[in-house]
């Protein structure tokens, strides 16, 4: 070992170290990955042993038996292998979607699908950061509370509603991943003069606070003596913050009331009323169905499939308020309660729930940035028709993978430009689609046009999940692209490049785009935290990333200042215009090699680099005049 080269390289790790930070806290920290649930369900009167085999991830054994459903959190599509009466079977499962093994037309036991109006897309699933094997259950904290009716004193009433919350808590962590964990309990005040149950759930809401917990669960002795069909307990909607459940009668057994709590944090979670006498969100509950000896609190698999979603959402975006689910999320979810409203047309829960997931309504920069993201779409699928005429395919063998969804230092198609007759590629491309979108912002407000086109760009020529897994970027990408519209564009992008790079490409439009949300300081951090990330990977830092950063961020800076107007882009745009040659700029560089010769991000030989790379991109025509990037 060299003198100083175990400090240096303490060094080195340390600085990686705040890197990491700097990436997960604009970009997200854990790689962009699908997050699906697939639910199986035994109607059948056999036991099925089956191996799940993820597209991603690692195999496991499932077992079932008569009348269970499980649920299985996964990464994308996976297989099913089974074998029933010494017949084996393979099946490729869809993603959010729920099956059930049964009896087929020829009387034999197979594994069916129930139909949940998917659509082509569905079944390719959603996009949430981390892994399924990886995210632990998502911890709810609870406040438990009963009114001045309850007649057991308090150590006994909260040993017996902690014991029934754990109980639950178990059922929940089953089928969503979700636990419930009683933080606090307390007393309130109910007014004896009311009698409508929903007038008691808004004194609650209104006289308890679930502080210190997430949720408040009140138990209410108020309605002691219940006949006919009354509301038993109740919430304001999904992730409310408040349950309020009728402690209903002595006579009632402690199965029946766990299955009622259990009822209602199935609606707390997005579950709707399901037409399975079995299962518990049935419509009528009290029925004595909780008192069979073999009974079991089981949620039915259209409920599990939607609970489970929304468990995933909770563990992997942190999400507390229903509102704030991803697209994709609540796309599938419309289509699912579509499907159970059709089975209990007279019952107005899955109503509502399709309500609760509708899209909220754009504002004016998310329809103008789905305006031009739209026409980026059209204009590559227009492209992609065309035929392919005198196109350099080129071996990718050894390519590197980026987050950025790019290959580094190796070309991927030929950059001569093609005209209207063969299909574009290349920097081609890329200079067709930046006029295309251009030409489509530029009739747009002056106050959103400018800004809607770096994003739409940002978003329409990127293939990776960058901007739409972090909570920063991406509710606004996943409003102005639902996952449909994101497969349907990728399915026609092609691959455009810039200086012959689809990385590069890539690196401009991104840190364009986190140019115009988030400025441009935090555009240069992400883009040296991200190549110092990759100096202690087999990327290795690359000065040509960060000029293709550096010239993203000075375009959309140039844009938004109206350095140059967009009937300008619309004409003139070309790769060669707006990003400087790329040659002698040294990438490549391990954690030790940039250390060597470059020393940290403050070393004067590292900003004497930064500064050759602004000076190339600044030396474009096009930028003077621009405004400079401030200090490094």
């Amino acid at each position: 070992m060299l003198p100083g080269e175990r400090a240096r390289g303490s060094v080195v790790h340390q600085y990686l170290i705040v890197a990491a930070v700097i990436v997960a806290g604009i970009l997200g920290g854990a790689p962009d990955a699908r997050a699906d649930v697939i639910v199986l369900a035994n109607r059948s009167s056999v036991l099925i042993v089956g191996q799940i085999e993820p597209l991603s991830g690692t195999a496991t054994t499932v077992k079932l038996s008569p009348e269970d459903v499980l649920p299985i959190f996964v990464d994308g599509r996976a297989y099913i292998n089974f074998t029933v009466r010494g017949e084996a079977k393979r099946y490729l499962l869809d993603a959010n979607s729920a099956y059930y093994f049964g009896q087929n037309t020829i009387g034999q036991v197979d594994l069916q699908k129930i139909g949940l109006g998917e659509d082509k897309n569905s079944g390719e699933g959603r996009t949430l950061p981390g892994r399924a094997e990886s995210f632990p259950p998502t911890v709810i904290p609870v406040k438990i509370l009963v009114d001045e009716e309850q007649p057991l004193k308090q150590n006994v009433w909260e040993r017996q509603f902690r014991q029934r919350m754990a109980s639950a808590s178990a059922i929940l962590e089953k089928y969503a991943r979700v636990q419930l964990k009683v933080v606090a309990a307390d007393t309130w005040q109910s007014d004896n003069a009311t009698n409508e149950f929903f007038e008691s759930l808004n004194e609650f809401e209104r006289k308890v606070k679930p502080f210190p917990a997430q949720l408040a669960i009140g138990f209410t002795s108020q309605y002691q003596m219940v006949t006919g069909r009354v509301h038993l307990a109740g919430t304001h909607g999904p992730l409310s913050t408040h349950i309020l459940v009728r402690e209903w009668s002595k006579h009632i057994s402690e199965p029946e009331r766990l299955e009622l709590l259990v009822h209602e944090l199935g609606h707390f979670l997005g579950a709707a009323h399901s037409p399975e006498p079995t299962s518990v969100m049935r419509p009528v509950m009290g029925n004595r169905e909780a008192v069979r000896v073999e009974f079991q609190v089981r949620f039915d698999p259209v409920n599990a499939l939607i609970i489970g979603m929304v468990g995933e959402e909770m563990g992997r975006r942190k999400i507390q308020h229903w509102s704030a689910m991803s697209a994709g999320t609540k796309e599938r979810l419309q289509q699912i309660y579509g499907a159970l409203a059709k089975t209990l047309p007279t019952d107005p829960a899955a109503g509502e729930f399709i309500q609760s997931v509708k899209p909220a309504t754009l504002t004016s920069l998310e329809l103008d940035t789905k305006k031009v993201l739209e026409r980026i779409t059209e204009a590559a699928r227009a492209n992609a028709e065309l035929p392919l005429t005198g196109a350099v395919s080129l071996p990718l063998s050894g390519a590197v993978s980026l987050p950025f969804g790019g290959t580094k230092g190796l070309p991927v198609a030929s950059a001569k430009p093609a005209g209207s007759d063969t299909r574009r590629q290349g920097d081609a491309l890329t200079e067709y689609l930046v006029r295309e979108a251009a030409d489509a912002a530029k009739s747009l407000p002056g106050d959103t046009g400018p800004m809607a086109f770096v994003f739409a760009l940002g978003v329409g020529l990127d293939s990776s999940d960058v901007l739409r897994v972090h909570p920063k970027t991406g509710p606004f990408v996943e409003a102005v692209e639902p996952m449909s519209a994101r497969v349907a564009r990728l399915a026609v992008l092609g691959a455009p490049t810039i200086r012959g790079r689809r990385d590069l490409c890539q690196h401009f439009v991104v840190s364009a785009y986190l140019t115009a949300a988030l400025g441009s300081e935090t555009a240069k951090e992400t883009g040296l935290a991200k190549e110092l990330m990759d100096s202690e990977g087999s990327e290795g830092f690359s000065f040509i990333d960060m000029t293709a950063n550096r010239a993203g961020i000075l375009f959309a800076g140039g844009l938004l200042r109206n350095g140059f107007p967009l009937s300008t882009v619309a004409e003139h745009f070309t790769v060669e215009s707006y990003v400087p040659p790329i040659d002698e700029i040294p990438e490549g560089l391990s954690a030790t090699q940039l250390m060597a010769r470059f020393g940290l991000p403050a070393d004067p030989r590292f900003q004497k680099q930064l500064d050759a790379i602004d000076k190339r991109v600044l030396d474009l025509p096009v930028y003077r005049g621009v405004e400079r990037p401030a200090a490094h």
